[in-house]
């Protein structure tokens, strides 16, 4: 491979660090939402060891929308920043630009669709789920790693 087209490559490429940290949260957030996937289709309780009070969370409207439940949106949004990272870091240059940008605009729905249900739990139904609390966390941690990886990028070109 040519030096012009490795270089491009690497602007484009998620440095190690941020891959691992960015690739671990998103693991982490997707095994979380499966579990509340789960826990939401089997109607089962969540092991929240009498920390917050999940089953309002979780019966809640706000738990579904069109009958999806709103944790396997979840899911879908950690699936896809794993894809995105995979294609970023495999791909060429161009595709790898490309899933940058998809990345930045999954996180940052995600991220504002959290901020969304976060004010429910806390002004419309009054109750706190660590589940939930945990997912916010770590899509605004990918959310903020994101940001840095294009702002990176911009400063590379």
């Amino acid at each position: 491979m040519s030096a012009v087209r490795e270089a491009q490559r690497a602007n484009h490429r998620p440095r190690t660090w941020v891959f691992w940290a960015q690739a671990s949260m998103a693991g982490i957030g997707l095994l979380v939402a499966l579990y509340l996937t789960w826990l939401k289709l089997a109607d089962a309780s969540a092991l929240c060891a009498g920390i917050g009070d999940c089953e309002t969370v979780q019966n809640s409207a706000y738990s579904e929308i069109a009958g999806i439940p709103v944790a396997l949106l979840g899911a879908g949004m950690y699936a896809g920043v794993l894809l995105f990272l995979g294609i970023r870091h495999a791909a060429h240059p161009s595709w790898a630009a490309l899933a940058l940008g998809a990345q930045v605009a999954l996180v940052t729905a995600g991220l504002l669709f959290s901020a969304y249900l976060t004010y429910v739990e806390l002004f419309v139904i009054y109750a706190i789920c660590p589940w939930c609390v945990v997912s916010a966390l770590l899509v605004t941690g990918l959310f903020a790693l994101t940001l840095h990886e294009w702002h990176h990028h911009i400063a590379q070109r």
